[in-house]
């Protein structure tokens, strides 16, 4: 591999490793602040704060995904495509959106067990 793809993917992967790092800052602070209301408060923060970074995953896989095609059809002068892949993507969304938010609300109870 060349020293310019190593850059490309290191200026991929850095900010989506501080997004992580961040979102796990996020939980951990919000595990602390429940700390005083007791084991039970601690541990739903802990149990919602898992379920929230896999729901999370997924849109950032989605969302990266699409930009990716996005900025190829950009960068062939495919605006058309661009477009369609940007409209498309964001129907994605929220399709996935509304499917994971029915998963919660109907078996919120049992994931939280």
């Amino acid at each position: 591999m060349t020293n310019t793809l190593h850059k490309s993917i290191l200026n991929l992967a850095i900010p989506a490793t501080i997004e992580n790092i961040l979102q796990t800052l996020v939980g951990f602070i919000d595990t602390l602040m429940n700390a005083k209301l007791g084991l039970t408060a601690v541990t739903a923060v802990g149990v919602s704060n898992t379920i929230l970074n896999v729901y999370l995953a997924v849109y950032i896989a989605i969302g990266v995904g699409s930009s990716a095609l996005v900025s190829r059809n950009i960068g062939a002068k495919n605006s058309k495509a661009a477009k369609s892949v940007a409209v498309q993507s964001i129907y994605l969304e929220l399709i996935v959106s509304l499917v994971l938010g029915l998963v919660a609300l109907l078996f919120g109870y049992y994931l939280l067990l």
